[in-house]
């Protein structure tokens, strides 16, 4: 029996716990009644920014291809961007769909370096993007931070991030004094910094990211505004941030189980009871699912796809 599905099986099994946990001590009559309150526009809504958001990071991670001199359409970064969220979704791992960008890439004739680090490098933004949302948020709801769990928690994710993020820009400058077995991460290093040395397009970078996170977590408030309840928006951008950094964690499939746990805890200290913290995170997480539909399609009918754009650029 090897390792990864040894893996695989600690991941079902972490899953089914936290899922027994939240089964245990939540009511689920209630949780079905939240979730029949809301509108199915409102779940249109959310779908539609969650796939402007999946457009928005194809554009991202076009830019970031385009730091290391390679490029790519950005119909084709979209196209895999998209099947890399249906796959996040669907596999066991929630970077499974980062996984088949990077593959993707070295096909389209990118270096094996400016597939993989690209593609890390574009998850990096990402999650950073979710940090700065969730400390802007702070910004107007500090008191509550100050008088809840949600403040420790702030400041052991942003310090952890921030450590992890410090290390990896710092091993650039520590190359003569790194033994050989680092240098994939020195060589990520080099690429994470030349990113930040692009002058428009690095700005360019960051505003889409935070464009990025912010859809997704204006979706996320749509949702909850459709089930009646009452999370301000300065709160969302603490609340989903810190759910979603929860449920990158490759604790559990594809993020399930993490995510409704961290958003039942999180959303307690603003008075959500738990049964409607989860209905909203069942909620996100289909939202999530309906938005990547689109990447089976692509993934279904690639070949159909790739020969119908190869045609269509041929025309005069």
């Amino acid at each position: 029996m090897n390792k990864a599905f040894l893996f695989f099986i600690a991941k079902v099994g972490i899953t089914a716990w936290i899922i027994h946990v939240l089964v245990s001590t939540i009511d689920f009559e209630h949780v079905n009644i939240t979730l029949q309150k809301i509108p199915y526009s409102y779940i249109a809504i959310a779908v539609s920014i969650s796939i402007v958001a999946i457009w928005a990071t194809a554009y991202r991670w076009r830019l970031i291809i385009s730091c290391n001199q390679e490029t790519i359409s950005l119909w084709h970064t979209f196209y895999h961007t998209m099947i890399g969220a249906f796959l996040n979704q669907c596999l066991p791992s929630s970077i499974g769909g980062d996984v088949y960008r990077g593959f993707v890439l070295k096909q389209h004739g990118l270096s094996t370096s400016s597939a993989l680090s690209s593609t890390f490098i574009d998850r990096l933004y990402g999650l950073s993007s979710f940090v700065i949302l969730a400390t802007i948020g702070c910004l107007f709801e500090w008191k509550i931070l100050i008088s809840t769990f949600l403040g420790e928690i702030m400041l052991l994710v942003i310090g952890l991030i921030a450590a992890g993020l410090g290390c990896l820009l710092s091993l650039k400058f520590l190359e003569s004094y790194l033994p050989n077995i680092l240098r994939p991460l020195i060589v990520l290093s080099k690429a994470v910094w030349t990113t930040f040395t692009q002058g428009k397009k690095s700005l360019l970078i960051i505003f889409v990211s935070l464009g990025t996170a912010l859809c997704i977590v204006v979706g996320a408030e749509i949702l909850a505004l459709g089930i009646g309840l009452n999370l301000a928006l300065s709160q969302a951008f603490i609340a989903i941030p810190l759910a979603i950094l929860v449920s990158a964690i490759p604790l559990s499939f594809a993020g399930w189980g993490l995510r409704e746990g961290a958003m039942v805890v999180i959303l307690s200290a603003y008075g959500i009871s738990k049964e409607e913290a989860l209905a909203l995170s069942l909620l996100f997480g289909i939202s999530q699912i309906l938005a990547a539909l689109p990447g089976l399609a692509f993934w279904c009918f690639s070949r159909q796809l790739q020969k119908a754009f190869k045609n269509a650029n041929s025309l005069p």
